[in-house]
Formats: C-alpha cells, structure tokens, sequence
C-alpha cells in the first residue's frame, strides 16, 4: 500500500491519463464487467469510475444517467484513499456516512460497496462500486465475485497500459528516427573538408598560374637579354668581318661572314621589337637602335664599297676615320640601356618569383594545417556520436527486448499498424489466432491478416484500423466479432484498437489488441442453457409439486373411500362388491408405491447414488416376471405379447436396474394406449448384447417433444388428464447410461411409440477378455 503524498497523486494521475481512458467512447470489456456486477449483486446501479484530478468520470456504467461526479464529495473517493473495498450496508445508520448523503437519479443512496482498482505497482486509478437505494448487506459469494470483476477491469487497465507503452515506443523510434542527423552531420563534416580543400586549391591554382606567368615573363626576360647580346656580338662580328675584309682583303670569306651577321642582326632585332611590344620604353630604345644601326651598317657597306673601288690607303684612312665616328658609343650605350632596364626587370621577376613560391607554401601549409584541424574535429565528433548511439541503441535495445518479452507474454494477441494500414509487428499470440507467420504477415494490409466478419449475418466486418486512423479514437469491436484466420477457421474475437499519435497530431499507425473469446461464448451459451434449463426445471418442479400433489390425493382419497364403505359393510354385503373395493385400494396402494419409488430413486440419480452392480442373471425370467407384474396391475385390460430371440445363456447385468427400466416402458406403453390394444415386446442377442424393443399402438409423442423427452419432470404435450410425474423416462435414460448401453425412440402421433433398448452383455465382454 503507498502512501499517498502529493507524488504518488501526480504519479497516479500521470499513469492514468497514458492510459487514454477518460472521456472516450463506451468499451464493450468494461461495460460486460459493470452488466455482470449488476446482475450478480442483483442491484439496479453499476458504475467503473476513473478519479481524475477533481472529479470521477463514470467510464462504464449501468442504471445511471451521469457521466460523471464531484471527487470530493464520492464514496468512491473515501474508497480509493482506503485502497480496500468499501462497503456502506445502511447510509442513514453509518456513523461515518450519517451526515454525508448521496443521492443518484434523485434518489437518496442508501447502500454502496466500492472495491477500488489498484494497479500491480500500487497506484488506484478508479473504483468498481454498486448502489442500492434499499439498505442491503452483500453475500460472501458476490463480494467474492465483485473481488474478482475488479480484477478483471485492473487487467483490463493493464492492456490499455501496454497498448500505449507500445504506442510510446513507436513514436520514440520514429522521433528518433526523425531526430537521427548523424549522416547528415557527417556529410556536412566532410563537406565543409571539401569546400577548405577547394577552397585552399584556388588560391593554390591562382599562386601556381602567378608563378607560371612569373616564371614565363623571367624566360621572356631572358630570352631578350640573350637576343641582345646575341645582337651585339653579331654587330661585333659584323664590323669585325669588315676589319678583317680591310686588312686580309678576302673578300669570300668576310664578306659571307658579314653578309650573315648583318642577317642576324635584324633577326634579333626583330625579335626583340616582337618581344618587348608590351614594354613601349624598350619599343623606344629599340626604334632608337635600330636607327643607330642602320646607319652603322650604311658606314660598313659604304666602307666594303670603297674597299673594293680604292686603294688600301683611302680605306685606311675611311676606317680610321669611321673607327672615331661617335655613332659606335651611342650605339653601345643603346643596347646597354636596354639590356640594363631588362636585368632590372629580370631581378624584379625573380624576386616576385620567389615571394610568391613563399606565399603558396605558406597558404598550402595553412590548409593542410586547418584542414587537419577540421578532421581531428570530425574524428572527436564521430567517436563521441559513436559512443552517445551506442548507448542510445543499447537503451533501445533493452527496450525492444523488454516490449518483445512483454509482447511475447502478454496472453492477448497485439497488432501494429503504420498509417497506410500495413502490418510491421505481431506477438506470437497474434501468430497463432490468425495463423499467420510473423516473416509472412509482416508487409501485408491489415484486412488482409485480420479477416473480420459478423458472426450473425457473415458480412465483412468494417476494418477498426480504418476507423481508429480516421477518428484518432480507441475502436472497440462489435459483441458478435468472428475472425477468418488463414486457414478458414472462424473463431469469436473482441477487443480494441487503439491509434498511435504522433507529435505532430497525426496518425502514424494503430495497434490492435485482441483475444479469442470461442471459448468464452461457449460457456456464455451454455450458461444461458443452464439458466433457461433451471428455469424450465423450476417450472417443471412447481408443476411436479402440483402435479404429485393432484396424483397422492386421488389414489388416497380412492383409498379412503374404499375403506369407508367396506367398514360400513355388514355380513350380507356382496362379496363381489368387497372384491371390487379391495382391488381398488390394493391398485390405488400400488400407484402410490410407484410414485414413491419414483421420486426416491430420482433422488438417488441426482444426488449419485444409484450404482451399476452387475452380476450374472437370466434375462428371460426377469422380462417374464416385469411382464407379469404389469399385466396383473395397470396391464390387466391389454394384451402384452413377448417373444425372445436365442435368450436362453445367462447375461451379467445389473437386475435391479433393469427392473426400473422395463417396468418404467411397460408402464408407459400400457398408460398411453387404449384398452384392448396390444404391446409387443421383444428381446434378441445383438453385437455381444441384448436389444429389447417396447412397441404401443398408443397416443405417440409429437416431434417438438422427441428432443426433451428423457429430461426430469418432462411429458409429452399431449398427455391431456393421464396421470405421471414425468420422471420415468429420465429414470430409464439413466439405468441405461449406467449399463453402457443406449436407448432410440420413434413414435408417430396417433399411431404408437417404439422403444429400442441395446444393453451390453458384460459376461460375453469378461468372457472374450479371458
């Protein structure tokens, strides 16, 4: 028992409402519960109440019109904090309950017996109570029975708990589901790995194509220095050629090797003008030079000119002449002055060169440095991820494995939709009710594994998970639910289903809890035979008491009469008559015996006593000795005519009882036919027994009475005045039952009734054993 602290009720009221039971629709388990309650207390209010935090709400209930009530001022307030049954037999006389009173449909409330629900971890949730506007006290047997309801409703309880224990696991893992980024961080991760890289490789590229174009404009800078001095040299070799032309006078020689100077000397200077075209301070000194050369190459060919028309004298004095000329400093110091701003350039190229090969190791260094950085991040990222999944699976796990064992042991049948109705578990419960592998129903559609009929009219039965996913409310089934399992078979199921909600407000799925309830309609129909055959035999046995009563005063009142007139006889009365009267009372003391026997030996049946004590007997002088007793009494005005068949061995049977049985035939067959009308009686050896067959050409018996005919204290319908107590047949059906034997009737009315008695020869049975 907990006590009940400001914790306990917030706990209480938070195991109650995940339990989605208040203010829902009528549930067909509970509302059979309260309508048993009733019925058993024979009272005309039944309720199952939830106490919610200020009021209790009547989730079933009977005989009452309210939905729900003041907590505070409810009996089954008092009831629920006492956490025991609460029984009330007189308000008005309770000390406790004297100024308290209740009242219901406007009536005061003068008994209450509340018994209140409390869960297995120790938390009430409501209360099964009964009231009576009568002051009453409860039998030891219906406080026993409404201690056992209550713990139906707590089972009851437990199912909706479970149910939404697994509708809470399902939306845990579709949040979590949902929630579950870790791929997506991982490729943001790697990607942002990816954009640094690229990141760090267009710096990289633009640093390489700087240095290319740096070290392409160094080899373009050295390649006009090498022009430049490869023009001077020529010019050199040009003048040098004509010196020697002046002095050797060989003209092949030196001229060719002029000719091929000045050649290239306008090659390289071409190339030069082609090379420096984006330099216009160079196109200027190079226009410059080449002025200077032309004329410097108009001297020389002048001078090679005069060579060859004068005399060495004048040449001389040309040369000499041309060797002072200022034009050969100017031009020197032209090829000089562009030569110099080349190196200057050249140096500068260079420099820029090696400053940007620095500034890409340094930013190449930088993105491997930053780049290693964001993966040792990343790498501390995915092991902490790692570590934070593993032991959020290991947590789901243990919660899979603990619904898996509460689904595997739960005695009820569970079901779990997604939202389109598609099966994605079943307990092995569910497995063997529809007869559907769980490898195999996992994936098909609910209609399909849950194949639901009417049981009365066989139409389809409308799909609950359809209707729990459109109305977002608990489905119960219809009282008359049969399921179609796979293989054909029908069985009665009942329970709910129960739709699960997401965060979102809507449906993701529903469960279906389910149970087979076969065995429980049978016994609910045969209980109502019971009843209605309690009832038949109640209004049998009243009928019998009437009945018996009629049937001792007539043969009494014959005996009484037939006494008084023979004591009133003097010596001349009539012997005839004083015969006649003898007869009377002896016939009259018989009948009475008979009904005594009758209802003593019924008593022996029904209280078990009457015993099978076989032993070995001649079957001929027992049938002769019933046939003769009857047709020396009641029989004596019909014609009894028996024939035996081969019945001249000893049979081993019970003669006692066979006495009940013939006797009991006979006498009807006699009792139900006309004067002078014959019963045949047969007896024949058949398959190791004997078959005696009683045959009248009586009244009969009318089919609709053929089925009931052996029941206690039953007649046919038409028996009009004859007199009987209805207990003969059921005497014979037993006495049969007894020998292991079995016993036919047909009968056409009007026209006669034909017993057929089989009986086994026991002594034939030890006979073949030996």
């Amino acid at each position: 028992m907990r006590v009940q602290t400001d914790a306990y009720e917030q706990k209480r009221l938070e195991i109650l409402k995940s339990c989605r039971l208040l203010d829902t629709v009528p549930d067909y388990a509970f509302d059979q519960i309260v309508l048993t309650l009733k019925e058993v207390c024979q009272v005309p209010v039944a309720l199952f109440g939830l106490m919610d935090q200020e009021r209790e709400w009547f989730k079933a209930k009977v005989g009452c019109g309210l939905t729900e009530a003041p907590r505070e001022t409810s009996y089954c307030n008092v009831a629920l904090q006492q956490q025991q049954m609460l029984m009330i037999p007189d308000t008005l006389q309770d000390p406790v309950f004297i100024n308290k009173p209740a009242y219901l449909n406007e009536q005061l409330v003068r008994f209450y017996a509340g018994m209140p629900l409390i869960t297995p971890d120790g938390y009430g949730l409501g209360v099964l109570c009964i009231i009576d506007f009568l002051p009453r006290e409860l039998t030891s047997s219906q406080v026993q029975t409404m201690t056992e309801l209550a713990r139906q409703v707590v089972i009851e309880i437990q199912k909706r708990r479970v149910i939404e224990s697994i509708n809470l696991e399902a939306l845990e893992r579709i949040s979590h589901h949902r929630q579950d980024r870790f791929f997506w961080k991982l490729g943001l991760g790697f990607g942002l790995v990816i954009a640094l890289r690229i990141a760090s490789v267009l710096p990289t590229l633009w640093m390489t194509a700087h240095a290319q174009k740096l070290s392409t404009s160094v080899i373009h800078t050295q390649e006009i220095l090498a022009h430049i001095n490869e023009l001077e040299l020529s010019l050199r070799e040009a003048q040098l050629a004509v010196r020697n032309y002046t002095i050797l006078n060989n003209r092949t020689t030196n001229l060719n090797n002029y000719d091929t100077q000045i050649k290239d000397i306008y090659q390289h200077l071409a190339q030069l003008k082609i090379l420096t075209e984006d330099n216009p301070n160079q196109q200027m000194e190079l226009r410059k030079l080449e002025l200077l050369m032309n004329e410097k190459i108009k001297i020389l060919n002048q001078l090679i000119d005069d060579i060859d028309r004068q005399n060495v004298d004048i040449v001389r004095r040309a040369y000499i002449t041309t060797e002072s000329n200022p034009l050969i400093p100017n031009l020197v110091q032209t090829l000089r002055r562009v030569r110099d701003r080349e190196l200057v350039l050249l140096q500068q190229r260079r420099k820029a060169f090696k400053e940007n090969d620095e500034l890409s190791s340094t930013i190449t260094w930088a993105n491997l440095g930053i780049t290693l950085l964001i993966l040792i991040v990343i790498l501390i990222w995915i092991y902490r991820e790692i570590r934070r999944r593993y032991h959020r699976e290991s947590k789901a796990n243990q919660q899979e494995e603990f619904l898996e064992v509460t689904l595997a042991s739960i005695g009820d049948a569970v079901l779990m939709t997604d939202a389109d109705e598609t099966i994605i578990l079943m307990n092995p419960v569910a497995e063997v009710l529809t007869n559907w592998p769980h490898q195999e129903a996992v994936g098909q559609k609910f209609s399909t594994i849950l194949n639901l009929i009417n049981t009365e009219t066989q139409a389809p039965y409308p799909s609950p998970a359809t209707a729990a996913i459109k109305s977002q409310v608990n489905q119960s089934l219809h009282s008359a639910v049969s399921l179609v399992r796979r293989d054909g078979e029908k069985i009665d199921v009942d329970d709910s289903c129960a739709p699960i909600i997401g965060s979102s407000g809507l449906v993701e799925g529903v469960v279906m809890v389910f149970r087979d309830i076969s065995e429980q309609r049978r016994q609910e129909e045969q209980l109502a035979q019971t009843l209605s055959r309690e009832q038949e035999i109640n209004g049998l046995k009243t009928s019998f008491i009437s009945m018996v009563s009629h049937e001792f005063r007539t043969p009494l009142t014959s005996i009484f009469s037939s006494t008084e007139l023979l004591g009133s006889f003097d010596g001349k009365t009539n012997p005839e008559r004083q015969k006649k009267h003898f007869e009377r009372i002896y016939s009259s003391i018989y009948r009475l015996e008979q009904m005594l026997d009758d209802v003593l030996l019924i008593g022996r049946v029904e209280s078990g006593k009457l015993q099978f004590q076989p032993d070995a007997m001649n079957l001929e002088f027992v049938m002769k000795d019933i046939v003769d007793s009857i047709q020396a009494g009641i029989g004596r005005h019909h014609q009894i005519n028996v024939s035996f068949d081969n019945v001249d061995q000893p049979v081993f049977m019970d003669a006692k009882l066979i006495k009940y049985i013939f006797t009991n035939l006979l006498s009807n067959a006699v009792k139900y036919s006309l004067p002078m009308h014959p019963v045949e009686v047969k007896v024949a050896i058949v398959n190791a027994g004997v078959e005696v067959q009683v045959i009248d050409q009586g009244i009969g018996v009318p089919a609709e009475d053929l089925p009931k005919l052996f029941r206690t204290f039953q007649r046919a319908s038409n028996v009009g005045n004859i007199h009987g107590t209805g207990l003969g047949l059921s005497i014979v059906k037993t006495c049969v039952d007894l020998h292991g034997g079995s016993i036919q009737v047909a009968s056409v009315l009007d026209q006669g009734t034909r017993f057929r008695v089989w009986l086994p020869n026991h002594l034939a049975v030890l006979s073949k054993a030996s």
